[in-house]
């Protein structure tokens, strides 16, 4: 396909960033000691002399235990950095060392990034013991493993392969059905209640609708079923999100069948459909149970009832199934994840002979020393639950570990004095830049403030872009804007000119663009023509002739501009273009591909550059590449789904898109940047120093009640049994405690992604004048430990750091 002709950077896949997932590291360089306790209440393990597992790895006796285990369900909890994923990763290496063929190890986890990472520590474990290379991917998510039994299924029975639907189309889709209801309620065929009318258009209505389905569909209500809920509770909204919803099950099969009969399915029935198959069809069920001989789920606190329904399925009745969890982790209910399954796994999941579910606990922290402990120990007391796995220990050779807590006068004040701090460990410490991490609980709130007061003092960042839509992508804005603008010609005003000059695409900076004004003024006064300049740029991209009278260094972005909006009109008038065809015109002709390759090329190491601006290049360039290539798969599955559609109608399908976009290629080394990321993105990585910025009150915790218009997490207390009655004060309260406990485990989640150091900061300023905005700490900060006054001058720490002291005994 020609969009995989883009010029790939060289290098590796991801890791070479100096994240490290699960205390890899820590494991890797030996611990001396560990322990555990049986959950059931059974006494403490005396950790005694490591054990060699292989690889190098040294086992603590209940690591060793986990790793040895092969016969029934077993459940291992851990706290942050106690080695549970690197545990895992001796088991599976351990199963082929046996001789178990790999292909019959399944391991499951949650999100297609942290299953990248493990499928990478997994096949180099295996190696260094001279095993066969895998012939396939060892790992899965649900979603990819319950996509490959349908697909498997599908090919067995001589019928075409299903088809994934992605979120993005999904809610494109509902937008649609949406976008068809009339002013009058006759023109309504859904007959929605009237106070939700004047919202069905808007993009938050869609979005909160497409949460409620997939929350139904995740949990196997249906139609009938959410109507009869609704009516029950006196919920005039789910009956009419019922009705709905067999609108949109229509939909999806019609554009089956112009499919040529590939189903598609969205990610939340995926899971179902796979399950109810398997039941359906005792002799795949047989065969599946018979292929897995073992099975290890990692990240257990983050599934849904419909992976564990799954799970039960291949792996119950006492199969070797190794379940690993930390309860504290659980922060993606919002994607409908349910931690409670980590209660109920050991009676759900029994041996053979009836009996529930070992379970052992992990309590050496291989990441963290005693000052870290004891301040991750004092946050972790206010969380609810059992307690026993939050007792850890640290090696006994650990060094103590820092925690700093400060606050500011202003946003300002904390950004800069942030970026003191970093580039002091860096130059005065040592840390490498690779080593340090910012995380932030709001990525458009947070992330632009401290990413300029960062650049601004010479700290190399990367900002983890996976959470924006396709279309804001600072390299696919541009490209969408020109064939946007060449297939329409009245987009094309000064305000979109001027984007494209300044675009990679013009590559035009300030001063060219006011001599190119001034050059293009000059000739239209000359001939009595006084419009302004910014009419004339419009129309010298339009018709390009008056170009060749300006200087030519003046003149060339705007020459490069009209000249792929030329190529872009032509492509697309050929009989038959796609969009992908259009799409291809432009960025050949562009030169990007090549610019880029040469930006990458110039800041690798082994290239011998040492300048920080040229390995800044170099990464954007990386990052701008991935982007394309996902920009080119859109437009190849739209292409192949919709095969006489015009390329006006793909860029209205990736402009409607809200939802992110999957990356398809594997992520690069990034190179040495500190990485400013979101609290949910961190997770089971590990930074030398960590840096958890902007923690306020109203921020984090955010105590907003998700989906309250439909009632989405209304939806997932009912049917968890935790609510019966109508939206009553108790409800609210109860809802408002939940998501206290979430934010709570999110921040929890953060302060322990620090090996050595931790800088916890926030901003308490009092109204000034008028303005009755004021700025507090949050609570959770106050829970961590003790903070300091705002400093002065602002950008200065009032009090010196203060580590605190070991935890009590």
């Amino acid at each position: 396909m020609q969009a995989y002709r883009l010029v790939r950077r060289p290098g590796g896949p991801a890791r070479g960033d100096g994240t490290t997932p699960d205390s890899a590291s820590g494991l890797a360089n030996g611990g001396t000691s560990g322990g555990g306790v049986g959950a059931s209440g059974g006494p403490d393990r005396v950790a005694g002399p490591e054990l060699a597992v292989g690889g190098g790895w040294r086992a603590d006796p209940v690591q060793a235990e986990v790793v040895g285990h092969t016969d029934g369900p077993m459940l291992v909890l851990g706290g942050p950095g106690t080695g549970k994923t690197s545990t895992l990763v001796e088991a599976v290496a351990a199963r082929v060392a046996e001789g178990v063929d790999p292909e019959r190890i399944l391991v499951l986890t949650f999100g297609r990034r942290g299953a990248t990472a493990l499928r990478q520590r997994i096949e180099a474990r295996i190696a260094q013991d001279g095993h066969r290379v895998l012939r396939e991917p060892l790992v899965r998510t649900f979603p990819a493993y319950a996509f490959g039994l349908l697909r498997r299924a599908a090919a067995e029975r001589g019928e075409p392969s299903p088809r994934l639907l992605t979120g993005p189309e999904q809610d494109l889709i509902i937008r649609e059905l949406l976008d068809v209801v009339g002013e009058e309620p006759e023109d309504d065929p859904v007959g929605w209640p009237t106070d939700l009318r004047p919202a069905l258009r808007t993009r938050a209505f869609a979005g909160q609708l497409r949460d409620l389905l997939m929350r139904a569909a995740e949990r196997g209500v249906g139609p009938i079923d959410l109507a009869r809920l609704g009516d029950k509770l006196g919920r005039a909204d789910w009956p009419a999100a019922a009705r709905f919803l067999r609108e949109y099950v229509a939909v999806l099969a019609l554009r089956d069948v112009s499919n040529r009969g590939s189903i598609a399915y969205d990610p939340a029935e995926l899971v179902r459909a796979a399950t109810g198959l398997l039941r359906d069809d005792e002799e795949l069920l047989a065969a599946e149970r018979r292929r897995l001989a073992y099975v290890y789920l990692d990240e257990l606190a983050d599934t849904d009832p419909a992976q564990l329904e799954l799970l039960s399925v291949i792996a119950g009745g006492g199969k070797s199934l190794v379940a690993f969890a930390d309860p504290d982790s659980s922060t993606y209910a919002f994607r409908g994840a349910d931690p409670a399954g980590v209660a109920t796994f050991p009676h759900r999941f029994r041996t053979a002979s009836g009996a529930p579910a070992a379970q052992v606990l992990l309590t050496t922290s291989y990441r963290a020393g005693p000052g870290l402990l004891a301040a991750i120990a004092r946050l972790g007391r206010r969380l609810r639950g059992p307690a026993a796995h939050r007792r850890l220990h640290p090696l006994p050779d650990a060094p103590p570990g820092v925690v700093e807590v400060h606050t500011f006068r202003s946003a300002t004040s904390e950004a800069a004095w942030l970026a003191h701090a970093l580039r002091s460990a860096h130059l005065l410490d040592g840390v490498p830049w690779s080593r340090m991490a910012v995380l932030v609980r709001s990525t458009a709130l947070q992330l632009p403030t401290l990413r300029r007061a960062l650049h601004a003092a010479g700290v190399p960042t990367v900002v983890h872009g996976e959470d924006l839509p396709l279309h804001l992508q600072p390299a696919v804005a541009p490209l969408l804007l020109l064939l946007r603008c060449a297939l329409e010609p009245e987009r094309l005003d000064e305000e979109a000119a001027v984007a494209l000059l300044h675009s990679p695409l013009g590559g035009a900076d300030p001063l060219a663009e006011r001599r190119l004004r001034q050059g293009l003024r000059a000739l239209a006064l000359a001939g009595g023509d006084r419009r302004p300049s910014g009419d004339l740029i419009v129309e010298a991209l339009q018709d390009p002739e008056e170009l060749a009278d300006i200087e030519r260094r003046w003149a060339e972005p705007a020459q490069a501009v009209a000249g792929l909006l030329a190529i872009a009109r032509e492509a697309a008038a050929r009989p038959g273009a796609t969009a992908e065809d259009v799409l291809w015109a432009v960025w050949h002709a562009s030169g990007l591909a090549e610019r880029w390759a040469g930006a990458i090329n110039q800041g690798r190491p082994e290239a011998g550059e040492g300048d920080l601006a040229r390995r800044r290049r170099a990464e954007a360039a990386d990052r701008d590449l991935d982007a394309v290539l996902v920009l080119f798969d859109a437009a190849a599955r739209f292409t192949d789904r919709l095969p006489g559609a015009r390329t006006e109608v793909f860029l209205d399908h990736v402009l409607a898109q809200d939802l992110p976009a999957d990356t398809i290629a594997p992520t690069a080394d990034r190179g040495a940047a500190v990485r400013l990321l979101t609290a949910h993105a961190a997770k089971g990585l590990e930074w030398d120093l960590v840096a958890v910025a902007g923690v306020q009150e109203g921020i984090w915790p955010d105590l907003r009640l998700r989906g309250s218009l439909l009632g989405s997490e209304r939806l997932v207390d009912v049917l968890a049994g935790r609510s019966v009655d109508g939206a009553t004060a108790a409800n609210v309260v109860g809802q408002t405690s939940a998501l206290l406990d979430e934010e709570r485990r999110l921040f929890h989640v953060a302060i322990s992604r620090a090996r050595h150091r931790l800088l916890v900061s926030a901003v308490a300023s009092a109204a000034v004048g008028g303005d009755d905005h004021e700025e507090q700490p949050s609570r959770f900060l106050h829970e961590l430990g003790p903070s300091t006054p705002p400093p002065t001058p602002p950008s200065t720490p009032s009090t010196p750091p203060t580590a605190p002291g070991p935890p009590p005994t």
